[in-house]
């Protein structure tokens, strides 16, 4: 075999536009910009993955915290008492009867005194001191009630199971700051649908409370669901639950808190899962009085 004899011509040299050589500076040059661009592409691909990956976990955010009226249930328990979901956007309040029973203010001796806690009035023009603080016992569920009420609670939920019903506590005392969060929350949501900061806020007003004004930061607010029935909305309403509850829920020291033809009065949408506990002869007087609590207090 004959050796491979060396070429006769010099090597091929890399060629740019116009048929002239690169010199050795230009081809560094050149893979300086390629290795730039090769950066630059890296650098749009993480970007983007960032991005895309941002937008997922917005998502579940959403998914998590979005209104149990579209569809999601909220946990059974927690320590810290779960937001409670309500009222989708654009839910109109029914409007309140034509005619109503005739308001008339407690006597003194049920708002002053002993029994001045059990009937203290916490709504939007009457907040909790923001150094408020009461004595907390636990459910079972881990959830936290007043002390001085949880025997009470815990015997209506026993004696409704025990007819074949199942009553549970989804959410009870939260505190002021937690409120807030919820209440911000929520607030945020709207404005992303398209409200201004002042429609935001109003709406949300009608849902959760502002700052310092919830039932559930006194402590002796619960909401209470069924187990086969835990979202917040008005279908509650129509369960064996929610009409035991109605019926008995006096007997044991509780009122609807918002009841269906109070809206225009309390400020919040009907709640047929919100219980206040005010003491066993108060709530039998305010059922029968057919009043809420603000009319009852004559602070209507």
């Amino acid at each position: 075999m004959q050796p491979k004899q060396p070429s006769q011509y010099p090597p091929r040299q890399p060629y740019r536009r116009g048929g002239q050589p690169l010199t050795p500076q230009q081809r560094a040059a050149q893979r300086r910009r390629q290795r730039a661009q090769q950066m630059r592409n890296r650098v749009a691909g993480l970007l983007m993955l960032l991005a895309a990956l941002s937008l997922f976990a917005w998502g579940i955010t959403a998914l998590l915290t979005r209104d149990p009226l579209h569809g999601i249930s909220m946990p059974a328990a927690a320590t810290q008492s779960p937001a409670p979901t309500q009222a989708p956007a654009g839910t109109q309040a029914p409007p309140a009867q034509t005619t109503a029973p005739q308001a008339t203010a407690a006597p003194a001796a049920e708002t002053e005194g002993e029994n001045a806690w059990m009937m203290r009035l916490v709504n939007h023009t009457h907040p909790l001191p923001d150094d408020f603080d009461v004595e907390l016992g636990t459910l079972p569920n881990g959830l936290q009630f007043d002390a001085r009420a949880i025997a009470q609670l815990e015997k209506m939920l026993d004696d409704g199971n025990a007819t074949g019903l199942q009553l549970m506590v989804c959410s009870a005392y939260r505190s002021i700051a937690r409120q807030d969060q919820l209440f911000e929350q929520m607030k945020q949501q709207y404005i992303a649908q398209g409200m201004t900061e002042q429609e935001a806020y109003d709406k949300t007003s009608t849902i959760r409370t502002p700052h310092a004004c919830s039932e559930h930061s006194s402590g002796l607010a619960a909401d209470i669901v069924a187990v086969n029935y835990q979202t917040l909305d008005d279908g509650f309403g129509d369960t064996p639950e929610a009409k035991w509850l109605a019926a008995h829920a006096a007997e044991y020291g509780f009122i609807l808190r918002y009841p269906k033809d109070k809206e225009d009065v309390t400020g919040i949408i009907w709640e047929p899962w919100h219980f206040r506990y005010v003491g066993v002869e108060n709530a039998q007087k305010i059922k029968d009085s057919g009043l809420c609590l603000e009319e009852y207090l004559g602070e209507a």
